[in-house]
């Protein structure tokens, strides 16, 4: 496609490859497919060098060539007497991304900015850059910024002051947004709720997506850490307050089917799952006398690894939320990777509705209010044993996720973004 008669998206995002978060995929997703589309994706991002997690450079091979990638540098880590103060890398990245992308703005024509969270910080910048060059832009919720405190969260402490800032920020960051985006209805729901001046803003919701290339890379050098001669199910991914309910059910119907069965030769991987604030995953396996059956691996590993993994398991696992709004963006790079899915969270989530598309809720447990501990235990203790028994059949309908792919994802976003030009 001509260059010259493509328009321009900037796209500020703290995280880019080879950060080896998960944000950093939904926002890489969206600038992979921007070109086909007649639009120019320049990044502007934070370098590497700054960056507090371990780096994956394989990454750098999913980033298609047309995407341009800025990077600037971030102030150090703030500590005080030993302790991490300042960490947040849009925070730490702030002025320079601000400089940055004011340089960028004077020097060519950007029809379109994005900012995708967390970082929570970035869209700070927004209103003062529209008004100075008068381009409209865009903040995408990949998680709820304004967001309820679990129980044991409440208090006076670093999580209550997180969500009372989150009330004074957002509100700042949404100043003359021109399209709000996100993974779920109830995101922009809760917006609406706290911001009624925003209910005639444009708003759009997309999945996570999958690009499915990304998915059939072979490390070479790489072996999922399995035990031979032991069918292995894996779930990896992150594990947070919200969800501590749902992965302790799912242990009690784990720990019922094993008191019934003895189950053998079957192992559960957890990956990724370290929260302080949480039981581990290994202390809640040994509270259900299951602890022979689990095995945590609580670090994040790089993304390709776990698509291999994945490939190689006998199956993935989604423990998610007991919200409605509950996305499931892993469900897409389970669905396409892992050989069968076995899933548990709420049943009025768009992830349960897609399953139901796909035909692929076989061995899917909806939680739902209406429910006792009781009935849950015993959907998910025969959910379990029908999952890990390879002679029950999983067939899906692949073709139904098309609608869900990063090109679909992106059309719907251009056409958002388009429509805001023919209403200014």
């Amino acid at each position: 496609m001509n260059e010259s008669i493509m328009k321009n998206m900037l796209i500020i995002h703290p995280h880019w490859p080879p950060s080896n978060t998960v944000g950093v995929h939904r926002v890489r997703l969206i600038a992979n497919e921007l070109h086909s589309l007649g639009w120019k994706a320049t990044v502007l991002t934070i370098d590497e060098r700054d960056y507090e997690e371990d780096l994956a450079y394989e990454t750098l091979q999913l980033i298609d060539k047309t995407v341009e990638v800025v990077k600037v540098r971030a102030r150090p880590v703030v500590k005080i007497l030993g302790k991490r103060m300042i960490g947040d890398i849009g925070l730490r990245g702030f002025s320079a991304l601000k400089k940055q992308a004011h340089q960028i703005l004077s020097e060519r024509a950007i029809d379109f900015i994005w900012f995708s969270l967390p970082s929570w910080y970035t869209p700070l910048m927004g209103a003062p850059l529209k008004k100075r060059y008068n381009v409209n832009f865009g903040v995408d919720y990949r998680d709820p910024w304004v967001y309820k405190l679990a129980t044991h969260q409440k208090g006076l402490n670093r999580a209550t002051a997180t969500v009372l800032t989150a009330r004074v920020l957002e509100p700042l960051a949404l100043r003359e947004v021109s399209l709000i985006s996100g993974v779920s209805e109830g995101y922009l729901k809760g917006i609406h709720e706290r911001q009624a001046k925003l209910k005639h803003t444009a708003k759009l919701t997309f999945q996570m997506g999958f690009r499915k290339e990304d998915h059939t890379i072979h490390l070479e050098d790489f072996s999922p850490p399995f035990t031979k001669e032991v069918r292995t199910y894996v779930y990896a991914g992150a594990y947070s307050p919200n969800w501590y309910p749902i992965f302790r059910l799912w242990m009690k119907g784990l720990a019922a089917l094993h008191s019934e069965q003895s189950i053998h030769k079957v192992q559960f991987m957890f990956i990724g799952t370290r929260n302080p604030e949480l039981q581990s995953i290994t202390e809640l396996a040994d509270e259900f006398n299951v602890g022979e059956l689990v095995n945590e691996l609580p670090d994040r590993i790089p993304f390709l690894q776990v698509q291999q993994i994945l490939r190689e398991s006998d199956g993935a696992i989604i423990l998610g939320s007991t919200e409605r709004h509950y996305s499931a963006s892993k469900l897409f790079q389970c669905l396409v990777t892992a050989p069968r899915v076995f899933a548990f969270f709420h049943e009025a989530s768009e992830g349960a509705q897609i399953l139901r598309d796909c035909e692929a809720s076989n061995f899917y447990v909806g939680f739902s209010e209406h429910l006792s501990e009781v009935e849950l235990i015993r959907n998910l203790k025969q959910q379990i044993a029908s999952f890990i028994d390879p002679t029950v059949p999983w067939k899906p309908k692949m073709e139904v996720l098309n609608a869900h792919s990063s090109h679909a994802n992106a059309k719907r976003f251009i056409a958002a973004i388009d429509q805001l030009t023919q209403t200014k």
